[in-house]
């Protein structure tokens, strides 16, 4: 994994997790969760963030091969959404990267 792709997930885990903050000391997380709800983007929104999520999951029980720290990370995820994602990445990703490397160089 680049120091560049190790740079944006650090940056996405630091973002998010200050937005997170922000959001929970401004917002009012039950009425504005009921707007969202009332609308069709609002909807399609949820819907494509819980699918990334459930699709992100698999990938980490691809690599994990354990399914209660997948599901852990799953619904801390749907929880508060993709930085625990990058985190994860900025975990496993080195080697995750180098092993699709190896496997694509297998293949050329």
């Amino acid at each position: 994994m680049s120091s560049f792709a190790r740079m944006v997930c650090l940056a996405i885990v630091a973002g998010l997790t200050a937005f997170l903050i922000y959001a929970f000391a401004t917002g009012e997380v039950v009425a504005d969760q009921i707007h969202v709800w009332q609308v069709v983007w609002g909807l399609y929104v949820w819907a494509d963030a819980y699918s990334g999520f459930a699709l992100f999951a698999l990938l980490i029980y691809a690599y994990e091969r354990r399914l209660g720290l997948t599901i852990l990370l799953f619904l801390v995820t749907c929880a508060t959404g993709n930085m625990v994602n990058a985190a994860w990445l900025l975990w496993r990703g080195p080697d995750l990267f180098r092993r699709i490397r190896r496997a694509h160089s297998e293949f050329a």
